[in-house]
């Protein structure tokens, strides 16, 4: 019976699509997932109306678009330009899953827009496009009851604006039972994409092996080990080649409550030079972030850290403390107020290198009342300090303070 069904939907579905082929006079089939998976995973019905049944489809398909605005970072007026034409990405995610959601791939086309280059626009009637500014990516993730599993794939050309002229792989699994997971990764990354050969190619290959222990109400502990070898090629002339590899063991601790949540993460990496033995180093790294809410309106963010390298043949030790706090107040549905500073340092103990940075940026941000109902508007003032300053060589340094009042009206 369920056989017969099948074939009449079959015999309906061709009938269908020749006499829509003679009418039209070319043979044309429009493709249209989600009705093809639902003819071929539909059920038989039983004898009892009541007890009628069907299954998921075989496969389900999406499309959406995505849409990326990059803020300006400078602080410089003169370094500003129109929103209009501030730097974004634009493209769109095709999703289709597979077996009952488990198997789920994921593609995604990219292009740049804007940028430092908003005003040499391409000029109309050029249709060209520019395989710089464009981003593929692929992306499959399985699961079977405890195991997961996937494999990316990603290309950005140049001119690409987030992770530009770089190309990736990567396979990793994941088991989890309980509160226990254990997850391992194998990878590949490298740029120079289009393969010029006025510059070099430098590839980093990696292995991760990392253990997660996260059960309810309890603090959460993860230990990460990570290979890393980087090795160049493509050398133009003049350009020395890079043969290095790492290992480097990583422990967090997080928890997290109602108010506040604290995290320290502690590192430390051993990094040799083939080709310099000079070059080999020693690196500890220690960082302490937090962030309390006493009141839902009102947050303070801290974070604390510390970086000390140490060359093996020299002896030289750099060290490098850094911090920062960020405050947000919230007054009302339409006033609100956020402030940031922020302090780092480096200097080595043979006095060749000292150097500090220090900053802060206040933003006063207020929502006009709304006097229509097609616009509004948003106010901000905008105001920035930072410091650089080298202690050896003093004509080096350099102080920004910006002011910037940002009047933003958004359509309803």
């Amino acid at each position: 019976m369920h056989r017969f069904q099948l074939i009449s939907r079959l015999i309906l579905a061709a009938l269908c699509f020749h006499s829509h082929s003679w009418a039209g006079g070319e043979p044309t089939l429009e493709w249209n997932p989600h009705r093809w998976a639902t003819i071929f995973s539909e059920q038989s019905l039983s004898n009892s109306p009541s007890k009628r049944r069907s299954m998921d489809p075989l496969f389900q398909s999406s499309v959406s678009s995505t849409f990326t605005v990059f803020p300006q970072v400078s602080s410089r007026l003169q370094h500003l330009s129109p929103e209009t034409d501030s730097p974004r990405i634009q493209g769109l995610v095709a999703q289709m899953s597979w077996l009952k959601g488990s198997l789920v791939t994921e593609t995604e086309i990219a292009n740049s827009y804007g940028g430092a280059d908003w005003l040499h626009s391409n000029i109309p009637g050029d249709n060209e496009n520019d395989a710089s500014k464009r981003m593929v990516r692929l992306c499959i993730t399985g699961s079977k009851s405890v195991f997961r599993y996937g494999l990316t794939l990603r290309k950005a050309g140049q001119a690409f604006l987030n992770a530009p002229d770089q190309s990736s792989r990567e396979v990793w699994g994941e088991w989890r039972a309980r509160w226990i997971t254990l997850r391992s990764a194998v990878g590949q990354v490298w740029n120079n994409v289009s393969e010029d050969r006025t510059r070099p190619r430098l590839t980093q290959t990696y292995g991760r092996m990392g253990l997660g222990l996260a059960k309810p109400s309890w603090p959460e502990l993860s230990l990460t080990h990570a290979r890393n070898s980087f090795s160049s090629m493509l050398e133009p002339l003049g350009i020395a080649p890079q043969r290095t590899q790492s290992h480097s063991l990583e422990g967090a601790l997080a928890y997290q409550s109602l108010r506040w949540n604290v995290k320290l993460i502690s590192s430390y990496a051993l990094t040799n030079d083939l080709l310099r033995r000079e070059a080999d180093s020693k690196v500890r790294t220690q960082l302490l972030s937090a962030s309390f809410q006493p009141l839902n309106t009102f947050t303070i963010s801290p974070m604390l850290g510390y970086r000390e390298e140490i060359q093996d043949l020299s002896g030289v030790r750099i060290d490098g403390p850094s911090a920062s706090v960020t405050v947000r107040y919230r007054q009302s549905r339409r006033l609100w107020i956020s402030a940031m500073g922020n302090y780092a340092s480096s200097r080595s103990n043979d006095g060749q290198f000292e150097q500090e940075n220090m900053g802060g940026k206040g933003i006063l941000a207020w929502d006009w009342p709304q006097r229509s109902k097609q616009w509004n508007a948003l106010i901000a003032l905008e105001a920035g300090y930072n410091r650089v300053s080298n202690r050896v060589t003093p004509a080096a340094d350099t102080e920004d303070i910006s002011g910037l009042v940002r009047i933003v009206l958004a359509d309803l």
